[in-house]
């Protein structure tokens, strides 16, 4: 790719840089490719077939180190994905993440990514700026790793990192993208201090301690560097109407809130990051909350538009919030969790409800000193 001037890095309004128009409901504020890489801890995986074994000179001898064969060994057990009832989950890590990561799962990410695309980040306050030439980003739990090309594609000088427990992310990328397999959660886990930007979205209960992330985060920012988070409430309500007293949805909330306690990883993040980030050092923190239509109902077309998508997405990815966590953190039964997951999909699909759920989007920059 040739050497272009970048424009100046916002990473707030490059969740789709194409700008799709769209907006959520801002309720307060306060060139050439090439193969991906995983990284295990710090031997550093090809995600595409290596040489096999046969392939290899035989006069090195079956004594003799091979890096090729230990490289392909590595990189064959983090996709050793684990399967339960019929769904793939990452096998890499030291706690259980509740979604899967199969090609249904990848869709699921792939809407959350066109969903927050939707949000109208014009009318956030505070604007995320990264050096022109030679920035450093890093998404934690990147998924598909989407935000991660679109960021590379726009921004051809910065490099632009994804790490995730799962290595689903394309083979083939921007030059300047590379993807990472490694646990957030780990005791081992680092941050190194180079990193001008980190994003995080929708990390709801797969942190054991959100503090402890964010002062790995403080301290792998340089100086003036920016953190941008974004979680939503797994709340859905209304303006318009009183829910009803057996609402799903409440169900639905309960269930997470329990399998939060259990698993010692909330589900309820949204509206404590202000304060995480606070706490950690960050300075000029702000919290924009989005309220976003679940359903047509709306009038503006925008508005609409975008709580289409969010309908879709609730829908779609039902099975995918509740199925493993009811499971395997609650013991419940089969019909127990069909149950569920069908008064809950059937509930979001209600567009008379008049129902929202919030996004919380929040900044915060590490000292310049």
């Amino acid at each position: 790719m040739a050497d272009q001037k970048d424009p100046e890095i916002n990473p707030s309004s490059v969740a789709n840089h194409d700008e799709a128009s769209g907006s959520g409901t801002q309720i307060s504020e306060s060139g050439n490719p090439s193969p991906s890489m995983n990284q295990l801890e710090g031997d550093t995986v090809e995600e595409h077939d290596s040489p096999g074994h046969d392939e290899i000179d035989s006069s090195y001898g079956d004594a003799e180190f091979d890096a090729n064969s230990i490289t392909e060994s590595l990189a064959s057990s983090v996709k050793l994905f684990r399967e339960e009832h019929g769904r793939t989950y990452h096998s890499y890590g030291t706690t259980e993440y509740w979604g899967a990561n199969d090609e249904e799962a990848k869709d699921q990410q792939d809407l959350r990514h066109l969903l927050s695309s939707f949000l109208d980040t014009n009318s956030r306050r505070q604007t995320i700026s990264c050096a022109r030439k030679k920035s450093t980003v890093l998404d934690l739990g990147t998924g598909t790793g989407i935000w991660v090309m679109d960021v590379a594609d726009h921004y051809p000088s910065a490099v632009v990192k994804g790490m995730d427990l799962s290595p689903i992310q394309p083979l083939w990328i921007a030059p300047n993208a590379v993807f990472e397999v490694d646990d957030y959660n780990h005791t081992a886990f680092d941050v190194s201090p180079n990193h001008d930007l980190i994003h995080a979205r929708e990390l709801l209960g797969s942190v054991l301690d959100w503090p402890r992330l964010f002062r790995k985060c403080f301290e792998g920012l340089k100086p003036g560097g920016w953190i941008e988070c974004a979680e939503p409430d797994i709340k859905v309500t209304s303006n318009h109407m009183p829910m009803p007293a057996d609402d799903p949805n409440a169900q639905w909330v309960e269930v997470f809130r329990q399998v939060g306690q259990q698993t010692g990883m909330t589900f309820e993040a949204a509206v404590r990051l202000k304060g995480w980030l606070e706490e950690t050092g960050f300075e000029n923190v702000e919290e924009v909350v989005f309220s976003i239509a679940v359903g047509t109902w709306p009038r503006d077309k925008k508005q609409k538009e975008l709580g289409m998508w969010n309908q879709v997405r609730l829908a779609n990815g039902m099975r995918d919030f509740t199925e493993r966590r009811m499971r395997n953190s609650l013991g419940k039964q089969d019909v127990e969790i069909e149950a569920l997951i069908a008064r809950s999909r059937a509930a979001v699909q209600d567009s008379k409800l008049y129902t929202h759920q919030n996004m919380y989007v929040v900044y915060g920059q590490k000292p310049e000193v």
